[in-house]
């Protein structure tokens, strides 16, 4: 994860957060961030320190987690994680009515669901995965990891398990697997790497991720771990305008978000190679780090993707949650925005069974 391909926008809030903690030190996630940046890169963002009300916001002691009495019912709901303020925001899909908030997070970002509606929520600033039923206002769980999360997390369909990448651990920068989304993580270390940001299962199971080049931190890697197997294999792709970040599977294609441009790659899959198909250009966006493909119309789940969430921050203009047509892109079709948005990073869809 660095911040020269994610925005200065994260120091400025690992800075606040350290202050406001009392200088009690940085992970070595946030050095990481810390080390790749400068001032100068920081005023080129607009970024030059948190508002006055934010920080009256972060220092609020009342804020507690709530849930409207309807949302356990509400078939699909939107997650929205924003960093600055450790919450995470919830709304009915695809209204955007505010249903409930989430708090008490340690810089949540990266998020994904499974197939009963449970919301997995990453600590971007510590090692943990919270898990929330959907339209739950307590976790059900807590899952540690190996290291730092980096920018999503994917569930495999088949089987449930939930992967991800981690940053500084145990295992240094590697893939985090959980058989069934509990328990304690198995881990893959591909070689030749340094950081994966995004990983996504495709509808058989099979589990890729993407990642830094050593040599190049601007160099696109790609790897697989084939449903069943426990070795790792690496995807050539020769496409020159490919970066790493966040991963999703589309339904045919793996999309590949470029957070510093807005744009999502479609990745055609072929044995041990790949190509680039296609691209949508999300148009009126900032930076994007975790975006969602939603794969539900008429709320009905359908099995390819027909429209992308995603969360920006685009400098003067704010911080919100828009919609776009999926794969045609361009203008957005529906914007939310809340008061309290300074830096929404992450987007996830629960979607259940109608209860009556």
């Amino acid at each position: 994860m660095r911040i020269s391909d994610l925005g200065g926008r994260a120091l400025t809030y690992f800075i606040a957060t350290a202050m406001l903690a009392g200088c009690a030190g940085v992970s070595p996630l946030q050095q990481r961030f810390a080390g790749s940046n400068s001032a100068a890169q920081l005023r080129a963002h607009g970024i030059i320190g948190l508002s006055p009300e934010l920080l009256r916001f972060a220092h609020s002691e009342r804020r507690h987690s709530w849930m409207a009495p309807d949302a356990k019912k509400t078939p699909s709901l939107l997650y929205v994680a924003d960093e600055d303020s450790n919450d995470v925001y919830v709304y009915s899909y695809p209204a955007g009515k505010l249903k409930g908030m989430l708090t008490g997070f340690n810089t949540p970002a990266g998020m994904c669901s499974n197939k009963a509606g449970d919301v997995f929520i990453l600590n971007g600033g510590g090692t943990t995965v919270e898990v929330y039923a959907h339209g739950g206002s307590a976790p059900l769980r807590t899952l540690d990891l190996p290291g730092y999360p980096e920018l999503n997390c994917t569930v495999d369909p088949t089987t449930g398990n939930l992967a991800l990448g981690t940053l500084g651990g145990s295992c240094g920068d590697c893939i985090a697997v959980f058989a069934d989304a509990q328990g304690i993580a198995t881990t893959y270390e591909p070689s030749g790497q340094d950081g994966i940001p995004g990983c996504g299962y495709d509808n058989s199971g099979n589990l890729f991720c993407d990642a830094y080049g050593v040599e190049d931190s601007a160099t696109f890697e790609l790897f697989e771990l084939p449903e069943g197997s426990y070795n790792l294999t690496k995807i050539a792709v020769n496409y020159s305008g490919l970066k790493s970040g966040p991963v999703q599977w589309d339904g045919k294609y793996l999309a590949i978000g470029s957070g510093a441009t807005g744009t999502i790659y479609q990745l055609q899959l072929s044995g041990s190679t790949g190509s680039v198909e296609g691209s949508t250009s999300l148009s009126g966006t900032g930076w994007v780090w975790q975006f969602w493909i939603a794969k539900t119309q008429g709320g009905k789940r359908v099995p390819q993707g027909t429209r992308i969430i995603a969360p920006t921050y685009a400098g003067s203009d704010g911080a919100e949650v828009a919609y776009w047509s999926y794969p045609a892109g361009g203008d957005p079709t529906k914007t939310i925005t809340n008061e309290y948005f300074s830096q929404p990073d992450g987007a996830t869809l629960s979607t259940i069974k109608k209860k009556s």
